[in-house]
């Protein structure tokens, strides 16, 4: 399914592009950054009480997409978000778009919305992690001469599903924990 949407994506980037004549020009753009939040969940060793903590995880992604228009450019996001108890791969689709600015200094919009797995995550011995749906929208400031290398700092809104099965304890017929993780991305990148 993911790969039949990348490709009616690509179509439509190459049937809009097809009535003007211009080439389309590779589009990559690389961050690296933490994840920040805070999470909620009842601790069973404090008699299930509710437990609040701050948590920040690493992140890295990378956008390889066309040069749609002066502005817009579509692609693929890959990338790595180190959680305390799990290491995700998001694969999404990916959309930039530069909102204003001057010439050496822009501000551009981002939207990517996929699904992250768990390739290089290790369980322990009685779970099983399974990832689940990603969106992840935000800004950035893009600091660069136009179609040249530039830099960037984005600060986005990362939700990401993913679900564990557990061993059953006892009188249990099934055990698992649906996870929700909410993060505030802040990232430094390079893009060309």
């Amino acid at each position: 399914m993911k790969k039949i949407a990348y490709l009616w994506l690509l179509l439509a980037a190459t049937a809009a592009n097809a009535q003007t004549g211009k080439s389309l020009r590779f589009v990559n753009h690389t961050e690296f950054g933490g994840l920040f939040g805070r999470v909620k969940y009842n601790n069973p060793y404090s008699g299930n009480q509710e437990q609040v903590d701050s948590k920040t995880s690493l992140t890295i992604q990378t956008f390889n997409g066309l040069q749609l228009d002066r502005r817009l450019s579509a692609g693929v996001t890959l990338g790595m978000d180190w959680y305390k108890a799990a290491l995700l791969n998001p694969v999404a689709g990916g959309v930039r778009y530069d909102l204003a600015g001057r010439k050496n200094v822009q501000l551009f919009g981002t939207l990517d919305a996929g699904y992250a797995f768990t390739w290089f995550h290790d369980d322990s011995e009685g779970f099983d992690t399974k990832g689940g749906l990603m969106i992840n929208p935000g800004l950035g400031i893009k600091v660069g001469k136009p179609r040249t290398a530039a830099f960037t700092l984005a600060l986005t809104y990362k939700r990401q599903e993913a679900h564990v099965t557990k061993t059953p304890l006892w009188d249990q017929k099934e055990r698992f924990e649906d996870r929700v993780y909410n993060r505030l991305a802040l990232r430094l990148g390079v893009s060309f």
